[in-house]
């Protein structure tokens, strides 16, 4: 008798948890329980496949005329592009500071300073309380940021402290 409930106990923990298996985590939200509230998900098909899925890493060229774009310092805003997607890749870091008097103002000068030099280089401000970042590119490679970063460097020779980093980039879909 207790082998057979062992065996039965075994069987059912084994259904239990390849049924278990089967069901993504908004099919077990939007079942309803007893003594629980009800949660509805509504979501398009294209993201209840993705839920669950493996990413695979995309493949993006990595032509050389990639950072010459962004070096370019014509403006004919055509270029820009329309589909992108998120990549890890590397910026350069312009500026980061924490002082509170002066590094918004500094950040903000220093993307102006960038954007009318470069102006197909994306430049971003952000704040993370207590510190201001500028950061500026989308580039694939660290060899892409380096290149950028030396005619940065050439073209800014007071911002000293000017480096790549690592950073969740756009890159745009061809």
């Amino acid at each position: 008798m207790r082998k057979s409930f062992y065996i039965f106990l075994c069987l059912s923990a084994i259904c239990f948890y390849s049924n278990a298996q089967s069901r993504s985590i908004v099919d077990d939200l939007n079942t309803t329980k007893a003594g629980q509230g009800k949660i509805v998900i509504y979501q398009d098909e294209g993201i209840r496949s993705l839920i669950g899925a493996n990413m695979m890493t995309a493949s993006i060229s990595t032509n050389p005329t990639a950072v010459a774009s962004q070096l370019s310092t014509t403006t004919d805003g055509t270029d820009a592009p329309k589909n992108f997607i998120r990549a890890k890749g590397y910026r350069i870091q312009v500026y980061s500071g924490n002082d509170q008097k002066v590094a918004k103002n500094e950040a903000n000068s220093r993307k102006g300073a960038i954007q009318s030099s470069f102006p197909n280089m994306e430049v971003t401000v952000s704040y993370n309380s207590p510190v201001w970042r500028v950061r500026a590119g989308n580039f694939k490679t660290q060899e892409q940021a380096s290149q950028a970063l030396s005619e940065l460097k050439a073209k800014f020779p007071g911002f000293k402290e000017m480096r790549v980093v690592d950073d969740v980039v756009k890159i745009p879909v061809d």
